[in-house]
Formats: structure tokens, C-alpha cells, sequence
């Protein structure tokens, strides 16, 4: 599976991108840092395509310390 930095333009196997975190433990997509330039990349898990992840965080749930999708009260 050959992955793409959005950043400089490295290609290679998606297991040369170190992985950094998920945002979301339900989510199939997390950050990696790409081993070229450093610059972090929102990988699919399932094929290891660069996703945009202001486009994939507009579908999240609101989330706050009271729990998932529960807004604070004004």
C-alpha cells in the first residue's frame, strides 16, 4: 500500500510513516508523520490514503466533558 505526504511529495509504504495518534478511537483515520519532511499527514486506515481532515472533522459529534453530542448549557 503506497501512501503519499501531502506535504513534499514522498511516496512510499504506509509503515514508513510513523504513526502519531488517533483523534478518535471509533475513527478509521489518524495522524502520521511522514519520515521525508516530518509533516503530518490524516492517513485512512484502510488504504492509506491522505484524507482532509477539516472535511473528515466537520462529520464529528460534538463532544464535551459532560459527554458525546451533549452541548454545555449557556
Amino acid at each position: 500500500m503506497s501512501t503519499k505526504c501531502e506535504h513534499c511529495d514522498y511516496e512510499g509504504p504506509k509503515e514508513t510513516f510513523t504513526y502519531l495518534y488517533n483523534i478518535r478511537l471509533d475513527d478509521g483515520a489518524s495522524w502520521h508523520e511522514c519520515p521525508k519532511c516530518h509533516g503530518w499527514n490524516f492517513l485512512s486506515a484502510a488504504d492509506g490514503s491522505s484524507q482532509s481532515f477539516e472535511e473528515t472533522a466537520r462529520g464529528y459529534k460534538i463532544h464535551s466533558d459532560l459527554g458525546v453530542g451533549v452541548s454545555k448549557p449557556i
